[in-house]
C-alpha cells in the first residue's frame, strides 16, 4: 500500500474529486491494489497473445485518431445516461493508451488521464471481461484484503468492456464503460443489460469513425462515399459549434425536409409528420419569422450562410430562444441541398442577460448603477441637444448618512438607502432615471415636460419625500437630502459639464442649508466649471 502511493502520486488524486465523502487519497490508492491483485500479473512478462493483442489494440486507438481529442456531445450524452442508470457518483468512457488510461469523455472527476499501471480498468481491457462488485465491502475475497477493508467508503463499482472496430479482420477491447459510487449496489440484471446497450453504442459510434478514417484515406479510389461523409462531416462540425443538439437537411430539388430526433424534441413533436416539416418556420414569433425566412430563402438561392439567435415558441407553447445555423450543400460543384444545426439556448440566453442586467445595476436599491447611469446620460444628453428637448440632472446627497450608520449600524443605513430607492420611483417621478452613484448619493435625470414646466416646486416635492425618520424612542433619527440641479444648456452639453454643474449646485445647497436645494444659474453653468478639489465628477 505504501508502494502504491509513493509511486503513483497522481493517480492518488485522479477519481476522488466527486467521491466527496472519500479521503482524497483513498481511491486511486485502492484501486491501484486492487489492479493488480485483480490480474495477478504483477512483475510477470506479457504473453505472446496478449502481446499481439496489445499491438492490434495501440493500432486501433491511432487509426481512429481519437486520443486527446475534445470532447463530443454523443459520448458526454451516454456517460450521462450510464450515471443516471445507477444513480453513482462517477461515470466514465476511457481508453487504454500504452502507459496511460485516457478519458474521452467523463462526469464526477476531474483529470483527462491516470497512470495506465493504476487502472482496474486497464486488467478489464487486457482481460476482455466485466468486473462488477456490488460491495467490496462484503466480498468474500476483496472485503478480506486490507486495501479494501481499510477503505469502508469505496463499495460498488463495474466496468464493461469496449471493444473496437475491425482492423485486419480482428478485433480487441481497447477501453471501457465504467460507473463507480461510495454506496453499495445490487445491480440488477436490467441495469447491467442498459450499461451494456450504452457500451454497444459507442462501439457503434466508434466503427462509424472508423469508416470515416477510413473513407478519407480512399477518397480517390470511392467517390461516392466521400460525398455521403463530407454531407455527414459537415454537418457534424456544424453540430459542434452548437453542441450537436438538433440537425436537419432540406432537399433544393424535391424540397423534401428530415429533422433529426433533437430538432424534434426542440419543437416539443415526438413524431413529426410532413405537415410539420412544412410548417417549421410558423414557430418563429413572428417578430422573428421574416429574418428566418429570409436567411433560409438567401441560403438556398444565393449560397448565403447564415447564423440567427431568435425567439421561437414550441408545439406546447413553451417560449425558447434558438440558435440557427444553416449553410448550402455543395456536391460535384452544384447546390443540392441546404443542411443547418438547431440549439436550444434559453438558459444560456436567461443566464446572459442576468450577467448583463446585474453590470448595470445596484445590488442593495435595485436602481441602475453609475456604469448605467453614464451609458444614459451620454445618448440622452446627445438626442437631447440635437431634438432641443428640455432637461435637467439633480444630484441627490444624503443628510446625516453617516451618523444613521454610525448610531444605529449599517442595517438601518441600508433601509434607508431602500426607502430612499423607493421613493425615487415613486409618482410623479417613476419615469425618470434615478440610479445611485454609491455611497450616499443618487442622481435623478428629469425629462418630463411637467416636472421640467415647475423644476424648483417639482425638487422640492421631491425634498419633502426623501424626509424620513430612522429608529426608535432615543435613538430617532431625522434623515433628509440636500439636492444640486443643473439644466442641459448649449454649454452644459457633455456628461462631465453637467455633473459638475450640479456639484456645484449641491455645495452651494450645503453651505445655505442641508436639506434644501439650489439649480446651478447660467452663468455659472456657462462658465464650465473646472474640476474642483471640494468637488465631485463623473470622468
Amino acid at each position: 500500500m505504501e508502494r502504491a502511493q509513493t509511486r503513483f502520486p497522481f493517480c492518488q488524486r485522479a477519481l476522488t474529486g466527486h467521491l466527496r465523502d472519500i479521503p482524497r487519497h483513498g481511491i486511486s490508492v485502492v484501486l491501484t491494489s486492487f489492479g493488480s491483485f485483480l490480474s495477478g500479473r504483477e512483475g510477470i512478462a506479457m504473453p505472446e497473445r496478449a502481446a499481439r493483442e496489445e499491438m492490434l489494440r495501440q493500432r486501433t486507438l491511432s487509426a481512429l485518431r481519437i486520443l486527446d481529442t475534445v470532447p463530443e456531445a454523443e459520448f458526454d450524452a451516454l456517460v450521462r445516461s450510464a450515471r443516471r442508470i445507477f444513480g453513482c457518483r462517477t461515470a466514465y468512457i476511457s481508453l487504454i493508451d500504452t502507459d496511460r488510461q485516457w478519458f474521452k469523455a467523463r462526469e464526477g472527476f476531474a483529470p483527462d488521464e491516470v497512470p495506465r499501471e493504476c487502472s482496474i480498468c486497464a486488467t478489464a481491457v487486457a482481460e476482455n471481461r466485466e468486473i462488477v462488485v456490488n460491495n467490496l465491502q462484503e466480498h468474500p475475497v476483496y472485503g478480506r484484503k486490507p486495501e479494501i477493508s481499510s477503505m469502508p467508503e469505496l463499495q460498488f463499482f463495474a466496468t464493461i468492456p469496449l471493444i473496437g472496430p475491425e482492423l485486419d479482420g480482428e478485433r480487441v477491447a481497447i477501453g471501457t464503460l465504467c460507473v463507480i459510487d461510495d454506496r453499495p449496489h445490487r445491480a440488477a440484471c436490467e441495469e447491467l443489460d442498459e450499461l451494456r446497450q450504452l457500451a454497444r453504442v459507442i462501439e457503434t459510434l466508434l466503427r462509424t469513425r472508423m469508416e470515416c478514417e477510413l473513407a478519407k484515406q480512399a477518397i480517390a479510389q470511392r467517390k461516392d462515399l466521400v460525398e455521403a461523409l463530407h454531407r455527414t462531416q459537415r454537418q457534424f462540425e456544424l453540430a459542434e459549434q452548437m453542441a450537436q443538439i438538433g440537425h436537419w437537411r432540406m432537399d433544393l430539388e424535391t424540397q423534401e425536409l428530415f429533422w433529426s430526433r433533437q430538432t424534434s424534441a426542440i419543437h416539443a413533436i415526438e413524431n413529426p409528420t410532413r405537415a410539420h416539416l412544412e410548417r417549421g418556420l410558423d414557430y418563429f414569433l413572428p417578430k422573428d419569422r421574416p429574418r428566418i425566412s429570409s436567411a433560409v430563402e438567401e441560403c438556398a438561392r444565393n449560397g448565403i450562410p447564415y447564423d440567427l439567435e431568435l425567439d421561437f415558441r414550441d408545439a406546447k407553447g413553451v417560449l425558447k430562444r434558438v440558435r440557427a445555423i444553416g449553410e448550402q450543400e455543395i456536391v460535384g460543384g452544384k447546390p443540392v441541398g441546404v443542411i443547418g444545426v438547431f440549439q436550444d439556448i434559453t438558459e444560456r440566453y436567461h443566464l446572459e442577460t442576468r450577467l448583463r442586467t446585474a453590470a448595470h445595476v445596484d445590488e442593495l436599491t435595485g436602481l441602475p448603477n453609475r456604469a448605467r447611469l453614464n451609458q444614459y446620460l451620454d445618448r440622452t444628453i446627445d438626442s437631447a441637444s440635437q431634438s432641443g428637448r428640455a432637461m435637467a440632472m439633480l444630484l441627490i446627497d444624503l443628510d446625516h448618512f453617516k451618523e444613521v450608520n454610525d448610531r444605529l449600524g449599517h442595517e438601518a443605513g441600508d433601509r434607508v438607502l431602500k426607502n430612499v430607492a423607493v421613493q425615487l420611483l415613486s409618482e410623479p417621478f417613476a419615469n425618470q432615471l434615478s440610479a445611485r452613484l454609491g455611497g450616499d448619493e443618487f442622481v435623478m435625470v428629469i425629462e418630463n415636460e411637467a416636472l421640467l414646466l415647475d423644476l424648483e416646486g417639482s425638487i422640492q416635492q421631491l425634498l419633502d419625500k426623501l424626509r424620513m425618520e430612522i429608529g426608535e424612542g432615543e435613538e430617532r433619527m431625522q434623515v433628509s437630502a440636500t439636492i444640486g440641479a443643473a439644466w442641459l444648456t448649449h454649454e452644459n452639453n457633455e456628461r462631465s459639464a453637467l455633473m459638475r454643474c450640479a456639484d456645484h449646485a449641491l455645495y452651494q445647497a450645503k453651505r445655505k442649508e442641508r436639506g434644501t436645494s439650489t439649480i446651478c444659474s447660467e452663468a455659472v453653468a456657462g462658465e464650465r466649471l473646472t474640476l474642483r478639489p471640494q468637488l465631485r465628477a463623473v470622468g
